[in-house]
């Protein structure tokens, strides 16, 4: 790509500069499709726990896979977010990276109303994310990562909700497919903590043949079985509004270990910073500004 600029009589001048504004438009490009492959694996993350929703509602061994995934896939799209955020100016370039990497994550779930939804989310969150950023780094003398770190809160949140609207539409779809159930884990608990003192009680009857006292805690157990079914049906008119207590929880548990681990992609974005400087990648530059103020004449 040639440059006129270049046939200038300080070419020389002029040519160094068209390579070095070549070298920053690759390395502004780098960075927004790094945030292509984020925004591909949050997707899937989300489309997991969609199709998933019954290893969250039955706390299977699995979910703690499920949910480390989640989290490092917010991880990772906060760390990529915050350098583009930070490094890649105007701010409209960022826009547009943040929204070709919502479309990465729509793409990369299946096409429906839930990865829409959640993708949307992702989209708005991110550009909220990074003109916060923008605003913030503008406002300092020197840069720091703790703009940053203010900002993050934003990105963080808009990123828990659109895994929460994942769990949502599924665990709905599930409800309209099968009718509302309580989780076996929570019936099997319920069951066992209320038959245990019970249980104990027959156990220590002398007056009761061992195939007597397995019939009366057969009975038992039918009896807590008829109790959470009558429980379901109790539940079922108000089933509509499960999906949305159950994904409010994933968001306040999001919300928490996003409260307790926050500092870990601003500690990565501290430590990156200075390599991509040392690398070249990066550069501090020095801005003159004028202000204006207005006091008393």
């Amino acid at each position: 790509m040639g440059c006129q600029d270049c046939e200038h009589p300080d070419g020389a001048i002029l040519g160094r500069r068209c390579i070095v504004s070549t070298a920053k438009v690759v390395k502004i490009v780098v960075l927004v499709l790094l945030l292509i492959p984020s925004g591909a694996f949050f997707g899937i993350v989300c489309q997991n726990i969609n199709e998933q929703c019954e290893l969250l509602l039955a706390l299977d061994k699995d979910i703690v896979r499920c949910l480390a995934e989640l989290l490092l896939a917010v991880a990772i799209v906060a760390v990529v977010g915050g350098l583009v955020a930070a490094l890649v100016r105007p701010i409209w370039i960022c826009i547009v990276g943040f929204a070709l990497s919502a479309l990465a994550a729509f793409f990369a779930w299946d096409l429906s109303l839930a990865s829409g939804v959640s993708a949307l989310i992702y989209f708005v969150v991110g550009a909220l994310y990074s003109r916060g950023v923008a605003q913030a780094l503008d406002n300092r003398l020197t840069f720091s990562v703790e703009p940053i770190s203010g900002a993050q809160s934003t990105l963080l949140a808009g990123l828990a909700i659109a895994a929460s609207a994942s769990l949502y539409f599924g665990y709905s779809a599930r409800i309209d497919e099968r009718g509302f159930e309580l989780p076996p884990l929570v019936t099997d608990t319920m069951t066992e903590f209320s038959m245990a003192p019970m249980r104990a009680q027959i156990e220590a009857r002398t007056d009761l043949t061992s195939k007597e006292k397995e019939d009366a805690v057969a009975q038992m157990r039918e009896g807590f079985g008829q109790w959470t079914r009558s429980m379901e049906e109790m539940i079922e008119p108000y089933e509509r509004f499960v999906p949305i207590a159950v994904a409010f929880l994933l968001f306040q548990f999001l919300a928490v270990i996003n409260s307790l681990f926050f500092w870990v992609p601003i500690v990565l974005l501290a430590v990156l910073f200075p390599i991509l400087t040392a690398l070249g990648v990066a550069e501090k530059t020095t801005e003159t500004r004028e202000v204006v103020r207005l006091g008393l004449h």
